[in-house]
């Protein structure tokens, strides 16, 4: 709370002005960040006007900026991993923030792949960049995620 009230320019207690607790300030917060992700990195997928590799580069590219702008690695991932256990009503919103990444890694991969094989090398790529972000973050090295970027694309040919 502390830090987020002091990147938004506030006291703690202002929050409470607008959410009720802790847990509706962290559900829009999710909330905001599935809509910012199905709207400016997710839909880099659908352009078709662009070959898949291109648009696979470029949603990771994106994705990378984004997960590597603060100091802490995946939200989602790191919301999850804080709040499944105690909270799992949270489960929803983080489930469909992977699931809207999964399908539009699908799209790319199904342009090249038979469904099947394209659904489980999207898992792979997920899992793939997810590490290479927490190995990025330990190692203050972007070597991690560049790589697992580079193998994402590299399932594709032009």
């Amino acid at each position: 709370m502390h830090e987020l009230a002091e990147v938004c320019g506030l006291q703690k207690g202002s929050f409470y002005h607008y959410f009720s607790s802790k847990d509706d300030i962290l559900r829009e917060g999710l909330a905001q960040t599935r809509d910012y992700f199905a709207d400016h990195v997710f839909t880099l997928a659908f352009d078709n006007k662009h070959s898949p590799k291109k648009r696979m580069k470029s949603m990771l590219e994106r994705h990378a900026q984004i997960m590597l702008r603060g100091n802490g690695g995946c939200l989602i991932a790191n919301i999850a991993a804080e709040t499944l256990n105690s909270e799992p009503e949270f489960a929803t919103t983080l489930r469909d923030v992977s699931d809207r990444w999964h399908a539009a890694l699908m799209h790319i991969l199904r342009s090249q792949y038979e469904p099947q094989t394209a659904e489980t090398l999207a898992w792979k790529i997920m899992q793939d960049v997810e590490g290479g972000i927490m190995l990025t973050r330990l190692y203050n090295d972007e070597t991690f995620l560049r790589q697992a970027t580079e193998r994402a694309v590299g399932n594709l040919s032009e």
